[in-house]
């Protein structure tokens, strides 16, 4: 096989680690909303909880940062899926991939950087509403 000849192997291994991202980007996107709808679902749900959050004057606060959260997540899955629809709908229409939608989709797709960005900046958010749960419970037993 020559230099400048394409190895089907290198075709299969992009293949499986595009299918490895995507499964850990599902796996991530999945936990990340789950940890920030279960939050505000545990001060509803639990009384003792609610009661806790709500006295600590920080409810709102800590509710809008887990909301916030899962708001980006929902945002970057919406542009990932946009991105989506337009690669897909230019896989088989040379005119289409011509146009400045597709390319400019295209270009949208290939930024991993936004992806990470957005991840992290949920990390942050839903890590700072984990913090302020844990402080109003570590201050109230101080207290007590």
């Amino acid at each position: 096989m020559s230099a400048n000849s394409p190895d089907p192997q290198d075709d299969e291994d992009k293949a499986g680690h595009f299918q490895n991202y995507a499964d850990y980007s599902r796996t991530l996107r999945t936990w990340l909303v789950a940890y920030g709808i279960g939050g505000p679902v545990l001060f509803v749900t639990n009384d003792k909880v609610a009661d806790r959050i709500a006295k600590s004057g920080q409810s709102q606060d800590i509710v809008a940062l887990f909301l916030f959260g899962v708001g980006l997540q929902v945002i970057l899955s919406f542009v990932n899926k946009w991105a989506a629809w337009h690669l897909y709908r230019g896989a088989e229409d040379a005119e289409y991939q011509q146009t400045s939608q597709y390319k400019l989709w295209h270009a949208i797709s290939k930024q991993s950087w936004l992806d990470l960005a957005i991840d992290f900046a949920s990390l942050v958010v839903l890590g700072l509403a984990s913090w302020r749960v844990l402080s109003v419970f570590l201050l109230a037993s101080r207290a007590a």
